[in-house]
């Protein structure tokens, strides 16, 4: 069994107002390793801890979209044109007006599914083991307590130094995490 490693500090907040403030110090003194877990969403935290997914979600979709469109459109060439023509009313096999709702269809879907895939990634879902899950009292930050964790990986990691950033902005518990 290998030893535990130190992941980082997590810190529990009463207000969404002291997690902000001290994630914002926090990002001024360089650490960029902070991550934050709140009961609701908190805008002023989202502007500071990025989750730096860029633009690669909405390339998913739309890579799912375009994938989707030609198959779809290919799908139904193939059957009508291909392996089973039939001269109805003398339009051509490969009408493609007569493809588009369903090639639409299937564009929808297959973006959709792309795109909740890439979600699902992004997020790192299901997420079933995380080193903060030991932290004390951390059940409490989809009720009503406000979490912020930094990761000992970070370059600019000092305990000493976010232990008083922490303090100072009125956190309920600190806490070395292990994983």
């Amino acid at each position: 069994m290998s030893e535990p490693t130190l992941y980082g500090i997590v810190a529990e907040f009463p207000t969404p107002l002291a997690a902000v403030t001290a994630a914002r110090e926090l990002h001024d003194n360089g650490l960029r390793r902070i991550d934050a877990h709140t009961p609701y969403p908190v805008e002023e935290l989202d502007e500071i801890v990025r989750s730096g997914h860029g633009t690669w979600l909405g390339i998913a979709t739309l890579g799912g979209a375009v994938f989707g469109a030609l198959t779809g459109t290919f799908e139904q060439y193939w059957a009508a044109a291909i392996s089973y023509p039939l001269n109805i009313g003398g339009r051509p096999y490969n009408s493609w007006p007569a493809f588009t709702v369903s090639s639409f269809e299937v564009t929808l879907l297959f973006a959709i599914a792309a795109g909740f895939a890439a979600f699902l990634a992004a997020s790192r879902l299901p997420l079933l083991y995380h080193p903060v899950f030991l932290a004390p009292n951390f059940a409490r930050a989809s009720q009503d307590r406000f979490f912020l964790s930094i990761e000992a990986r970070d370059p600019r990691y000092d305990a000493a130094t976010i232990r008083a950033i922490l303090d100072r902005h009125g956190a309920m518990a600190i806490d070395e995490v292990w994983g």
